[in-house]
């Protein structure tokens, strides 16, 4: 289940940095790029994260970090196109 929600993000991400680059939203693209590597890297290291506490810990950390942000992202987005 949590395989198949980072896969579906990172390809969601991927579908949405294009439409922000032509926008001009270069620094918030980058930002979501960088979470698509770190998922990436996340599900070529999954049983390795899953099976170690401290990794664990370490990517409950950045999920929580990321969403926050991606939640930011997508007001900001929100706001743009409304005004």
């Amino acid at each position: 289940m949590i395989l198949t929600l980072v896969k579906e993000s990172r390809y969601f991400i991927e579908w949405t940095v294009p439409d922000m680059v032509k926008a001009d939203d270069i620094d918030r693209a980058c930002e979501l790029v960088d979470l698509v590597r770190l998922l990436t890297r996340w599900l070529f290291h999954w049983d390795d994260i899953w099976t170690d506490a401290e990794q664990k810990q370490s990517a409950s950390a950045q999920i929580s970090y990321w969403l926050q942000r991606v939640l930011e992202i997508s007001r900001t987005e929100l706001e743009s196109i409304s005004a």
